[in-house]
């Protein structure tokens, strides 16, 4: 087993380096455009970054005369690269990530939590019914990250030695599901959409981190932008829009626009059409006790030293 670890993780490797460049386009923004004018955001085709492709495919980015670049990853490292080296001024992230490169340097906050959740989904072809079942199996997640913790979480209520259960690093969430979908993994953490697609698919939902209150996903803004006036002033019509993006879908309205976007994530047509009830959020500070968590997770892990408490990490001039 430990053989077959070895190469399948290797295998994994080879293809994300294939692929890491490939990111998808939802957006129909020129990405590539280098204005330095423009608020760039780094995104992931997800359901919690829905609304910020719903916005700019809808004109509320024009509404509030916001010049916005809107860049498609399909991995959180990837995202995290792009911040790191000052393409973005705003990303996608979870807590964990974020407090993670704060303690190394990275000048960041978080502006605001994101309403992702991540499900636990085992190969349709697998006899893999409840986690106790997943000992000597296969999870795909991404290294120092939500689904690390939440692969400790599963195991630790399942009463399972940690040593036991396999975790390959498969960073990109396209890459992530088309494995479970081949069963070339035993299990995987999914978000959504791909979660309902997996599930649609015949794949066992087994773990739902949003039925345990576990939302550490959030967006996070670089210290530079956040001292810049003028940048100051586009994250905050940025998140204007952002709201006014989630009061349009939950309220029903462009239905057919949200549907094309998830279209294009990709995702198949019945996914989109089991997902057209999503309900959304709009922008809320992220919670003490979910910082707690993430925080909790990187001391256990010895990722950050005893002295960083992430008290400057979380942001709250946008939201009231």
């Amino acid at each position: 087993m430990k053989k077959l670890l070895i190469l399948l993780t290797l295998s994994c490797i080879i293809s994300a380096c294939r692929n890491g460049g490939n990111a998808t386009e939802p957006s129909q923004t020129d990405a590539t455009r280098q204005d330095s004018l423009a608020l760039k955001v780094a995104l992931m085709p997800t359901m919690d970054c829905l609304p910020f492709y719903y916005a700019e495919r809808n004109g509320l980015f024009k509404e509030l005369d916001l010049d916005v670049c809107l860049l498609t990853y399909n991995a959180q490292m990837d995202c995290d690269t792009a911040f790191m080296y000052r393409h973005a001024d705003v990303a996608y992230t979870d807590l964990i990530r974020a407090a993670l490169l704060q303690s190394k340097g990275i000048g960041l906050q978080v502006l605001m939590q994101a309403d992702g959740h991540h499900r636990l989904l085992t190969a349709k072809n697998k006899r893999i019914q409840q986690a106790r079942h997943l000992k000597e199996r296969m999870v795909a997640i991404a290294r120092h990250s939500v689904t690390d913790l939440l692969l400790d979480t599963v195991i630790a209520q399942a009463g399972l030695d940690p040593s036991t259960v396999y975790h390959p690093q498969i960073n990109d969430i396209q890459l992530r599901y088309g494995m479970l979908h081949n069963a070339t993994i035993d299990a995987a953490f999914l978000p959504e959409p791909y979660a309902t697609q997996a599930r649609l698919e015949g794949c066992k939902d087994i773990y739902d981190s949003g039925k345990q209150h576990i939302n550490l996903m959030a967006f996070m803004a670089s210290e530079e932008s956040l001292t810049d006036k003028r940048k100051t002033e586009q994250i905050g019509l940025l998140l204007r829009a952002y709201n006014k993006a989630v009061h349009q879908i939950n309220q029903g309205k462009q239905t057919g626009s949200t549907r094309k976007i998830l279209l294009s994530y990709p995702v198949g047509p019945e996914t989109a059409d089991s997902l057209a009830a999503y309900t959304f959020h709009k922008a809320e500070n992220t919670k003490a006790g979910q910082l707690a968590t993430a925080l909790n997770f990187l001391h256990a892990r010895k990722l950050i030293t005893a002295d960083y408490t992430g008290d400057t990490l979380i942001n709250t001039q946008f939201i009231p």
